[in-house]
């Protein structure tokens, strides 16, 4: 398994009202009044335009836990090949590496183990509209929306991950993403185990991909 499409680009997430800061403002005030402290390691994935640079970098800011992500990661540390302009990441090399760090954020395509794996979801018509603002082939954009119809993602994670800690969230709003993923932390979340799940499989998403 290669490391995948490049992560998600920040102008990619939509329905926002308000700008970077006052986003900023909302979400440190937040955590101000929540009395959170974090020491863990968070996987944050899903497929490519669920918002997971994004959504990880802010995570790590306001947690202040390091920002990795799993492609420059593997550029900066290994001497990995390259095809298609792709890196092709060792997963095993990786994950031996990853499991020395502590106190860090991986936003990867490729699930590597962590405390707890965040799968970012997202309905497939949005999926739809911001994998076309990326401007991604018609080839490679259904590809990633059967790959979110059909629930890739999850089944990658499960072969890491017990499913006490696996956690799925809807990636269509910045801050409701934000404060869901840190009241999963503070351990308010609803795991795979107890039944959060998106079933983006119907006949009006397949629809998508075929016309």
């Amino acid at each position: 398994m290669n490391s995948g499409p490049p992560g998600y680009q920040p102008d990619a997430i939509t329905n926002l009202s308000h700008g970077p800061m006052y986003i900023t403002e909302i979400l440190t005030t937040y955590l101000r009044f929540s009395f959170i402290y974090v020491v863990m390691k968070l996987l944050v994935t899903g497929v490519p335009g669920t918002g997971k640079t994004l959504i990880s970098k802010k995570l790590a800011e306001l947690l202040n836990l390091e920002y990795i992500n799993s492609g420059e990661y593997a550029k900066d540390n290994f001497d990995f090949p390259v095809e298609e302009e792709e890196i092709i990441i060792d997963e095993v090399q990786m994950g031996n590496k990853l499991e020395e760090r502590e106190n860090i954020i991986i936003d990867s395509h490729i699930p590597f183990k962590a405390d707890k794996a965040i799968i970012l979801r997202c309905n497939p018509p949005i999926l739809l509209e911001r994998l076309r603002e990326r401007r991604y082939s018609e080839d490679k954009i259904k590809d990633n929306l059967l790959s979110e119809i059909l629930d890739y993602e999850i089944y990658a994670v499960k072969e890491l991950f017990s499913e006490e800690d696996i956690y799925e969230v809807l990636s269509e709003s910045v801050e409701d993403t934000i404060k869901e993923i840190i009241d999963i932390i503070k351990g308010k979340g609803k795991s795979l185990k107890n039944g959060n799940h998106f079933n983006f499989l119907t006949e009006d998403n397949i629809f998508l991909i075929e016309k």
